[in-house]
């Protein structure tokens, strides 16, 4: 496993890192010829080619490599581009230095959500400040749904729900793209390891209970009501989450491994997922009830 520690810039570092930047190259060209549908649908294919090289090269050739892909936006992307790949090349930057380092699959992934985060509240935030975009006309069929909802809080679980996949899925797929490319990686913690955090557990579910209570007792402002409701799901998502963990420990530990897609697809099943919310919440205090 490789420790991140200085190494000399070899010439196959060099011709790698011209490789990389010319992939990103292609994406860039391939998203304007298809009228921007990259960055419309799959703005996180910009990460991955600094993201695998990073994880392969010494971190001065990787800054470098990241330095030329954001200059060559400028030749080959239009100006929306920009924020969609700048984020992508830094998210990919950043993680690939992680896995060089020989950082956890969590601290990989908390990375990959922050930098997505941050990036995708910029993107919108930008937007409507630089091209006179209203999000209230964009929020206003939301609002008809749900009246008491504040127009920042769901700019915030919107960003924080596209975060989170994007993380997942790129945190997946990576590690998949790194295993057949012979790039040494931290490997994931297997499910059979994984176990609630006590903290956490408690806060989802008082959360999650009293958002489901606290408006019934007492009347809540709009704003408090929606901040709340944003803490709600963050809580309610950990707890899917652990639910899916769990009964997917149950399918290795029977022996019935097929099972194991039924666990996953479930946890995203609108209706059902509250069956796995409650299984993650009661292993999560069942475990620190005998702890």
């Amino acid at each position: 496993m490789n420790t991140g520690k200085s190494a000399h810039i070899t010439t196959r570092d060099v011709t790698r890192g011209a490789m990389t930047a010319a992939i990103y190259a292609i994406l860039l060209f391939l998203n304007q010829q298809t009228a921007l549908g990259i960055e419309t649908t799959m703005p996180w294919l910009f990460i991955f080619p600094i993201y695998l090289y990073a994880a392969a090269a010494p971190v001065q050739a990787s800054f470098v490599c990241a330095l030329a892909m954001i200059l060559e936006t400028f030749l080959f992307g239009g100006f929306t581009t920009w924020f969609y790949s700048w984020s992508g090349i830094i998210t990919g930057f950043l993680t690939g230095v992680a896995i060089r380092k020989g950082l956890s699959g969590q601290l990989r992934l908390v990375i990959l959500f922050v930098c997505q985060f941050i990036g995708n509240l910029l993107t919108m935030l930008v937007w409507a400040a630089l091209f006179g975009m209203d999000l209230t006309e964009d929020f206003a069929m939301v609002r008809e749904l749900v009246p008491w909802l504040d127009l920042k809080a769901f700019v915030l679980i919107f960003a924080a729900v596209l975060s989170l996949m994007t993380a997942v899925c790129v945190h997946l797929v990576g590690a998949a793209l790194l295993l057949r490319l012979h790039i040494p990686c931290p490997p994931i913690t297997p499910v059979t390891r994984i176990r609630p955090v006590k903290w956490l557990v408690w806060l989802s579910a008082g959360a999650a209970l009293l958002f489901l209570l606290l408006p019934n007792m007492v009347l809540l402002t709009e704003e408090v009501r929606s901040w709340l409701l944003a803490a709600a799901l963050c809580g309610m998502v950990y707890l899917d989450y652990l639910g899916c963990v769990r009964i997917l420990q149950k399918c290795v530990a029977s022996g019935h491994r097929g099972w194991a897609p039924v666990a996953v697809i479930g946890a995203f099943v609108p209706g059902l997922q509250l069956v796995w919310v409650i299984q993650g919440a009661l292993w999560g205090l069942k475990n620190q009830a005998a702890a």
